[in-house]
């Protein structure tokens, strides 16, 4: 198994699918932070499963909740029960996606606030943040988004990213606008390059693989480049050593795609 890339600490973000399980308990043994998305496919029933099952094997489990997907108060009170006698204490706390909340919650401040009061402080939360920007909100009104959620959280996590420099810009934007949350970059594990780019294009990161290409001649962008255009795998070594060298991260959360074969691999599995 490769050394670690680099001296940060690591999450690594698996999605609900069969054989997962396995998978980790094969290359990414106890225990090591996983984190679980919860997307509209599967919903959050699913995830506070995986959560549950994998905090059982020792794992350190951090599962999302998705505030759209949450059809009730009562469903929220059960989860929250279910996580805290599995000894599961963080939670990745999002919006969702849809225009249409499934139950009370259409924002994730007020699942936010409401996992606070019914969890009585036993949870860190964790919120996302958003280097390239989201769809209808511009950078400051997201920084505002932080900025008031920040009483009730404890760490941030970007969202997949592909620039050293673009994710160090952005920590020292957050932190003159007054953010101080721990924050985890969001990087890519070692996924197979078509899988990747087309990833990259669905969920809104095409500014940083831009940045990337604009490097192809530039000593320290002409390996990460390569990396992404090559036939096979990209190799996230480069972005790694950028984002450690950078300095003011808590962390890596490397997003997977369920490739944990590959992440071992690359990264160790030393906990966070």
């Amino acid at each position: 198994m490769a050394d670690h890339p680099g001296p940060l600490p690591l999450r690594v973000e698996i999605i609900p699918a069969p054989g997962i399980v396995q998978a980790l308990r094969e290359y990414l043994p106890p225990p090591a932070v996983v984190t679980i998305t919860c997307l509209p496919h599967h919903g959050a029933e699913e995830t506070i499963d995986l959560a549950v099952r994998l905090a059982d094997l020792g794992y350190r489990a951090v599962p999302h909740l998705a505030a759209r997907s949450l059809s009730s108060r009562g469903q929220l009170t059960g989860f929250l029960t279910r996580l805290r006698a599995a000894g599961v204490s963080d939670i990745f706390v999002i919006a969702g996606d849809g225009d249409e909340a499934a139950g009370p919650y259409a924002f994730s401040g007020a699942l936010m606030a409401d996992i606070a009061s019914l969890g009585g402080g036993w949870f860190a939360l964790g919120v996302a943040a958003y280097p390239e920007g989201r769809p209808g909100a511009s950078p400051p009104e997201l920084t505002d988004l932080l900025l008031a959620k920040q009483d009730l959280c404890s760490w941030a996590v970007t969202q997949l990213c592909f620039s050293g420099p673009l994710l160090s810009t952005y920590l020292k934007e957050l932190r003159a606008a007054g953010v101080s949350l721990p924050v985890w970059a969001g990087v890519p594990g070692a996924v197979r390059r078509a899988r990747l780019i087309s990833l990259a294009a669905r969920i809104g990161v095409g500014p940083s693989l831009r940045f990337a290409q604009r490097s192809l001649s530039g000593e320290q962008g002409g390996s990460l480049v390569r990396s992404v255009l090559t036939p096979s795998s990209y190799d996230p070594a480069p972005l790694v050593r950028s984002v450690g060298d950078s300095g003011g991260f808590a962390g890596l959360h490397v997003y997977s795609f369920n490739d944990v074969q590959s992440v071992a691999r690359t990264f160790g599995t030393g906990p966070a």
